[in-house]
């Protein structure tokens, strides 16, 4: 689906790295709003930074110009972006609401609990494949992470989002953990036999 646009982008003096970095800056103005209790505009902002992070890759294959470097610059800022939803959100419930009605110490302990397993759903991924295993299972990769934490936020339905996200993550880390497991089983079998 983003083949065309990134061959149109192609034809611009854009690079991959700047898609990156454009939506790593959407990011961060987004988190600002979120903590300024904008979830709506935070919400729609967020779907644009989304848009980035599908589109850095488009453009990249556009130019042929795939690479560790920009694989790993991704990533990291993958990472760093999913911070950039949760954290803010813990704030803004947990830390400093801008109304009464948005304090709330569970929805701050779900927001964290979502990022840690967020975090692990990508690192365990990222640790099996680095050891020669496949780990693409598991019901929440960061297309759904993001759908659910873009929907909560312009929805205005954040408990429910980040509770389902806390659910999810856990989930899929322990899906991974599983596939993982067995294959390292089988792997220590054939290696035995």
């Amino acid at each position: 689906m983003m083949r065309p646009v990134g061959g149109i982008l192609a034809r611009t003096p854009l690079s991959p790295d700047a898609i990156t970095y454009l939506g790593l800056l959407l990011h961060l103005a987004m988190a600002g709003l979120i903590v300024d209790g904008r979830l709506l505009a935070a919400g729609l902002l967020g779907a644009g930074a989304a848009f980035t992070d599908a589109l850095d890759g488009a453009l990249a294959r556009a130019k042929g110009q795939t690479g560790p470097w920009g694989a790993f610059l991704d990533s990291t800022t993958d990472r760093l972006s999913d911070a950039l939803y949760l954290v803010p959100i813990a704030w803004l419930y947990g830390v400093s609401p801008d109304t009464p009605s948005r304090h709330s110490e569970l929805v701050a302990l779900l927001a964290l609990v979502a990022l840690v397993g967020s975090f692990l759903v990508s690192y365990s991924k990222a640790r099996a494949e680095s050891l020669g295993f496949d780990c693409s299972v598991g019901i929440a990769e960061r297309a759904e992470r993001l759908i659910i934490v873009i929907l909560a936020l312009l929805l205005d339905l954040v408990l429910l989002g980040v509770a389902l996200l806390a659910f999810l993550t856990t989930v899929t880390f322990l899906q991974r953990l599983w596939h993982v497991r067995v294959q390292a089983s089988q792997r220590a079998r054939a290696d035995a036999g």
